[in-house]
């Protein structure tokens, strides 16, 4: 299974079709909102820098507060949403087996 990162792009100035196009070159195109974000899948092994795409922001890790303050409500929503997605989940009895102490298995089939 190839691994992957998700980068959040922020076009911050420059034609959104021509940024969209040259993303899709460099890996999948995960999700968009126009015409300043998107998610790009890339390589979880290439930690290089961002590519050199004229008019973009990429944020690997998190948004710098000076530019999340600059984004509008529907836009912060996006990147909140991308935040909450890369946070461990928490599940309790996941990997244990139906019948664990402490849990009720599955009804058998009629």
């Amino acid at each position: 299974m190839d691994e992957k990162r998700e980068v959040l792009v922020v076009v911050e100035e420059g034609d959104w079709e021509t940024v969209i196009v040259a993303l899709r070159a460099l890996g999948p195109v995960t999700q968009l909102l126009p015409p300043r974000l998107a998610l790009v899948a890339l390589p979880a092994d290439s930690r290089a820098a961002a590519p050199e795409l004229p008019g973009t922001a990429w944020h690997d890790d998190d948004v710098p507060p000076g530019t999340y303050d600059r984004l509008s409500d529907q836009e912060q929503l996006f990147v909140n949403a991308w935040r909450a997605r890369r946070t461990p989940k928490q599940r309790p009895g996941d990997h244990l087996p139906w019948d664990a102490p402490g849990h009720i298995p599955p009804d058998r089939p009629r």
